[in-house]
């Protein structure tokens, strides 16, 4: 698994991915106990990825700008997963393709301690 989130990083790094990479994973536990893993990717230039396993599909996520912890979200694809975290805690979204379509959460109430 933890090649397969490794390729993800690459993917979303582009040219960074030939940069020094410091790679952190967790498993985050969310409700009725779904572990959710994920692994993140910092480049020594200060771009930062993240792979996670949603129900066996490998989503690669590019950090965003976020007001407060840290924000992912995914590009491509037939939607938009974003993922939010703040100390231990954690939320992930989902936005159909659709620009109208409303972001529903997928799972909350994650934490990785």
């Amino acid at each position: 698994m933890h090649r397969f989130l490794c390729s993800a990083a690459f993917f979303a790094f582009g040219s960074a991915a030939f940069a020094e990479i410091d790679i952190l994973s967790v498993t985050f536990t969310c409700e009725n106990n779904t572990p959710v893993p994920v692994s993140y990717f910092n480049a020594s230039d200060g771009s930062g990825a993240a792979a996670m396993l949603i129900d066996g599909q490998l989503i690669a996520m590019r950090q965003a700008e976020s007001g407060s912890g840290i924000r992912y979200v995914s590009e491509g694809g037939e939607g938009i997963y974003t993922l939010r975290s703040k100390g231990w805690d954690a939320s992930i979204s989902y936005q159909g393709s659709a620009s109208t379509a409303p972001e529903q959460l997928v799972y909350g109430n994650c934490t990785s301690k």
